[in-house]
């Protein structure tokens, strides 16, 4: 029994020097390809055209409303910030200030440094209520479509908050749809600093809110021929007014900007992914026609994803948010499948044997 506990401590000390070593790896490596903090910046407005054609200053774009709504403000200990916000209660308007040709900086990173990460601290603004659904912020990460891209969906990751009733939700492209990975409440008038990653090696994409348990993972870019074709290109802060019936002002603040090239994900969020894992039973396993899904903490199952060891998607199965569930894999033919388990919490990644 000594030999074993001392056993279980060398092992314990072995992950955690790989983790310290991964963590380091990333920090001796990591480029920051774009910084913005607005701190440069002149206070007032932020640009001169709204019409999307002619930058303002950093080389920001604005669309739609007028000068006057995008503001560089004095934020209480954050230095300045950018401040977008309605001239009245019901104003219905888009509100639209983009970041453009990142793809330029992406270019520049080294080689093996293929995880893009994000930093924006975004400021959730007072609650606003409104006859319409489309009474939200959204933070967008936008590729240029390659040649004979026919999908409408240009977003790598999208992060959308609702004023209604303060939740957001957080969205990855895996390549031909859009699919809902984040789904939590934020309070209002907070700020937040949020953090995507785009791991294009592994194909996966990651989201966290550090001094939270929020974190989220998902299928990135897994129905593309080419990841290194769907880079990043834009970033786009939007605010959507609409059927305000509140009497409170729309304002959304924007500071702190970061996008980084890494080696790899943090660990910790590779544990998270780990940790989903470990709450899914399968059975029997191996299968021959039909397994069990089954969970103890009632995580409800939207997705299963199936893919061949070489990583190959060879198909998807809806469901309707399920804590447990059953999957014909009849048609498969005898091997080892990797089934990833799309829920509520993010996605677990489980072995399946097919005889």
């Amino acid at each position: 029994m000594a030999i074993g506990f001392i056993n279980k401590i060398v092992m314990k000390n072995i992950i955690l020097i790989l983790a310290l070593s991964i963590t380091y790896l990333n920090n001796i490596t990591a480029q920051v390809l774009y910084t913005e903090n607005f701190d440069n910046y002149t206070l007032g407005n932020l640009g001169t055209d709204v019409t999307g054609q002619t930058p303002g200053q950093g080389n920001w774009y604005t669309t739609d409303a007028t000068n006057a709504q995008y503001t560089i403000i004095t934020e209480p200990n954050k230095g300045k910030a950018l401040s977008i916000f309605t001239n009245n209660p019901q104003q219905d308007q888009n509100f639209i200030a983009e970041k453009r040709n990142l793809n330029v900086l992406i270019d520049q990173r080294a080689a093996g440094n293929n995880v893009i990460k994000i930093e924006v601290d975004f400021y959730t603004g007072s609650r606003s209520i409104a006859n319409s659904s489309t009474n939200t912020s959204r933070i967008s990460f936008l590729f240029d479509p390659p040649q004979n891209y026919t999908n409408l969906e240009r977003e790598l990751i999208a992060f959308n908050f609702s004023h209604n009733i303060g939740v957001f939700l957080v969205r990855v492209f895996d390549g031909h749809s859009t699919s809902l990975k984040v789904s939590q409440f934020l309070t209002s008038d907070t700020w937040y600093q949020l953090i995507f990653y785009m791991d294009y090696t592994n194909k996966k994409g990651y989201f966290e809110i550090p001094g939270t348990n929020i974190s989220g993972n998902g299928d990135f870019l897994t129905q593309v021929v080419n990841p290194s074709d769907f880079k990043l290109s834009k970033m786009s802060l939007t605010m959507i007014v609409s059927n305000l019936t509140s009497t409170t002002k729309r304002e959304q603040r924007y500071d702190d900007i970061r996008i980084t090239a890494l080696k790899a994900v943090p660990p910790h969020l590779l544990n998270v992914e780990s940790f989903l894992s470990d709450k899914f039973n399968l059975y029997p396993n191996p299968a021959t026609n039909i397994v069990n899904i089954t969970n103890s903490e009632n995580m409800l199952v939207e997705q299963v994803t199936v893919y061949d060891i070489t990583g190959k998607q060879l198909s998807t199965q809806s469901f309707d948010s399920e804590a447990e569930i059953q999957l014909n894999v009849g048609n498969l033919a005898s091997g080892t499948y990797m089934l990833h388990l799309h829920t509520n919490d993010g996605t677990a990644v489980k072995k399946l044997i097919k005889k």
